[in-house]
């Protein structure tokens, strides 16, 4: 590496305090010994924040405050000892002309010492080249451009973009075929006359290779078969590290193994093929959950689950789940096949029976289903079912048989970063179910319900998140009496609309709510997170149950808004929310609902 490059690549480590810095800051409250010189410091001139951060971040003269010098040549070395490092940081950050002066006012107590910045002209990047230093190489291998590398001609050069490129060249060539790259510094020219900056890389690109056998470690319970069903390529196809993440995802995402390895041998085999090693950790195949909840309007609510998630080796899944409140008794049974009839598909089958008494009605039903879901990407996904409902529904002293056969189809989109407390992304979802009764062929319809999420990391580590739900529905129908009380729209309540008891924010008759044929809700949420294990909220609700098969917005919403508590957890937030209808009506509506679960509201 030349001399120049050395030098350029220095200039990096002034940006992190040294040892020694670290080692001479004192406690604050520490008193200097008599006769030290106090003083205040400041940096003037048109610089940058996020320069100007940088220079407070090194500076000697600032860290050491609480360390006053002895004599005014001591402060003098201190200052001098700055300005060195100053210019080298600015040089850092594409100013290779500054101007970094001193004013000294020893006048006052404690003495004012101002640091004056003058940045000059930045030098802009002109040129940027890659050159190959391998003959065997194809010369139709396109390079990353300059605007991929993030060093765009007319772009102030910085150190730190320059060495960040050193790694988009080694990422693009794996993506390649070249699992070896290696990438050099060969000369950076700084034109002082023309303010200019031009920028030279060395590749070596190592040999091109193919994917080869795959080997696995660390497997008991779960079969090779299951992973090596996962392997996103052909024994000779082009080595691309896109396709190792893509398999890593793929044996992550199974929830199987706690621990997932991919790796591969410093040396290609004699055919140009690159053996991949696999090595696992399995988790423990059943887990038992326990979870309790409470709601104003229903009580207490306890949750029960089981699931055993490798039941014959690949990934095969068994839960069961129970639901037990006052208004709602439910069990239900799931059986998930992965990688049913191809790799990226899975078979769900359901059963199970609920029971609910609410004030809008009285159920009994029993049901089976199947479902067929197909992964398109690793964000989107579609499915598509049948499934039969058998019970019985009473509203207003009227009981109705049911035989319900029913088509679900869907399409989900999960673009969040985290499913258990989301800080950025978009999430939508739609279905679309046709209903036939079977035991009564006037009853036929078509429920639609789409939900759109959006979060917004407004400060980092999601300290503040902003996030938006929007739902509707739709039931095509001839009528509302044609559509079970059960599979009507309802709005309010912990999920709905807070500060609205559950199902109230539509029609109401005798007090008691009859469902809609469509449904308009708004979340709004704005997240503090406070400390690791605590945070807050802030939310506005809105929505309604409408009796037309479309939204009508001609009518009024229920708002209702509050303030809510989490708890972060390893398996997500505990949350406690209290909230306020907006537009209470007098006769049916609290002056407040509170909830407590598990899970971020949505």
């Amino acid at each position: 590496m030349s001399l120049k490059n050395k030098i350029f690549l220095a200039l990096l480590l002034i940006l992190t305090p040294t040892l020694t810095m670290a080692q001479e800051i004192i406690p604050i409250d520490q008193e200097p010994p008599p006769g030290a010189i106090r003083y205040e410091v400041t940096l003037s001139g048109e610089v940058e924040s996020q320069i100007l951060q940088s220079l407070t971040y090194i500076s000697d003269t600032i860290s050491l405050k609480n360390r006053p010098p002895m004599t005014m040549a001591q402060l003098k070395r201190r200052i001098r000892e700055d300005i060195s490092e100053f210019t080298k940081a600015l040089r850092s950050f594409g100013y290779y002309a500054s101007e970094v002066g001193y004013t000294i006012d020893t006048e006052t107590e404690p003495v004012k010492i101002d640091f004056q910045i003058k940045p000059g002209p930045p030098y802009l990047i002109t040129q940027v080249t890659i050159t190959s230093i391998c003959p065997d190489m194809d010369p139709d291998t396109p390079m990353p451009s300059p605007q991929t590398l993030g060093l765009e001609k007319g772009q102030r050069i910085r150190s730190s973009k320059v060495m960040d490129a050193m790694d988009i060249i080694i990422r693009d060539f794996r993506s390649k075929g070249y699992p070896f790259p290696i990438v050099e510094i060969s000369e950076v020219i700084i034109d002082h006359r023309e303010h200019s900056a031009s920028i030279h890389y060395t590749l070596d690109p190592g040999p091109w290779a193919m994917l080869g056998e795959v080997s696995t470690e660390g497997l008991d319970r779960v079969k090779p078969q299951y992973i090596h069903e996962r392997i996103p390529w052909e024994t000779g196809d082009e080595f691309k590290t896109s396709k190792i993440n893509q398999f890593r995802r793929q044996l992550t995402v199974g929830g199987l193994f706690s621990m997932v390895e991919i790796n591969h041998p410093d040396e290609l085999e004699d055919d140009n093929t690159l053996p991949v090693r696999v090595k696992v950790t399995e988790r423990k195949p059943r887990t038992v959950r326990a979870g309790i909840g409470f709601e104003t309007d229903i009580g207490p609510e306890l949750r029960l689950g089981w699931t055993h998630r490798n039941l014959k080796g690949m990934g095969e899944t068994l839960e069961f789940d129970l639901r037990l409140s006052d208004p709602l008794k439910h069990v239900e049974g799931r059986y998930t096949i992965p990688s049913f009839l191809r790799r990226d598909q899975k078979l769900t089958l359901k059963t199970g029976v609920t029971q609910e008494k609410q004030d809008a009605f009285d159920s009994e039903s029993v049901y089976v289903s199947s479902m067929l879901e197909r992964s398109l990407s690793d964000r989107l996904s579609v499915g598509a079912g049948v499934g039969y409902r058998i019970g019985r529904v009473k509203q207003f002293g009227e009981s109705k048989d049911l035989g319900l056969v029913y088509f679900p189809t869907d399409l989900t989109w999960d673009g969040r970063d985290d499913i258990l407390n989301p800080g950025t992304g978009i999430s939508f979802n739609l279905k679309v179910i046709p209903f036939f009764d079977t035991l009564d062929s006037k009853s036929k319809f078509v429920k639609t319900y789409s939900s759109l999420n959006t979060y917004l990391e407004l400060l980092s580590e999601k300290r503040i998140v902003l996030a938006n739900r929007t739902a509707l529905g739709t039931i095509n129908a001839q009528s509302k009496s044609h559509v079970p009380p059960d599979e009507r729209f309802y709005a309010g309540g912990g999920g709905s609309v807070r500060g609205y008891s559950y199902q109230t924010a539509g029609e109401l008759e005798d007090g008691k709510p009859v469902g809609g044929l469509s449904l308009a809700e708004i979340n709004n949420e704005l997240r503090f997170r406070v400390s690791k294990h605590s945070g807050f909220v802030l939310f506005l609700d809105g929505g309604r149950a409408f009796d037309s098969s479309y939204p009508d917005f001609d009518q009024k919403l229920y708002w209702g808004w509050g303030l809510g508590y989490r708890f972060f957890t390893d398996f997500g937030p505990i949350r406690a929310d209290i909230a306020f209808p907006v537009n209470p009506r007098d006769e049916h509506d609290s002056s407040f609902q509170v909830y407590i679960s598990i899970g971020q509201a949505f």
